[in-house]
């Protein structure tokens, strides 16, 4: 609900897999995870090329995996990706690509997700062999899972 504002620079949309089991782990430090990437999207988005059939948005979602019994939560922007040599390295601790950033966001993501044993991905999507911004994956294993 934090991401939901009318007049958003960046809008922020969820597509959320009913499906997906509750996560067992730090309530705050996954919001904190959350709240990292969303950011980090939106700033990539909002600084992205503007123009007819370019779309600046952030979609967040979640995705129940059966055969592995995994839950994955993605973070996708519309911004310019990483460069490569950033995306080798993005989370390492003061590394960033923003002029106005500590490069301590993703730093801090992945220290949380292997608190929670979760697998962490980054990459930058592409179509066509073009990049059409980054996404960020998180796996949660079947033990931090909570059975209902």
């Amino acid at each position: 609900h934090l991401y939901e504002a009318d007049d958003a620079g960046v809008p922020v949309r969820a597509e959320l897999d009913p499906r997906c089991q509750p996560i067992l782990g730090d309530a705050q430090q996954l919001r904190q995870v959350v709240h990292n990437l969303v950011q980090n999207a939106q700033d990539a988005s909002a600084s992205a090329p503007t123009g007819p059939g370019l779309q600046r948005d952030v979609c967040i979602r979640t995705v129940w995996v059966p055969t592995s019994r995994r839950v994955r939560l993605v973070v996708q922007d519309s911004g310019t990706g990483f460069p490569e040599n950033i995306l080798k390295r993005a989370f390492e601790p003061y590394v960033t690509t923003k002029a106005r950033g500590t490069g301590l966001g993703l730093a801090v993501v992945k220290k949380i997700a292997d608190e929670h044993g979760a697998r962490i991905e980054l990459v930058n999507r592409q179509e066509e062999g073009v990049v059409q911004g980054a996404q960020v994956s998180l796996s949660f294993a079947p033990e931090q899972i909570v059975a209902s």
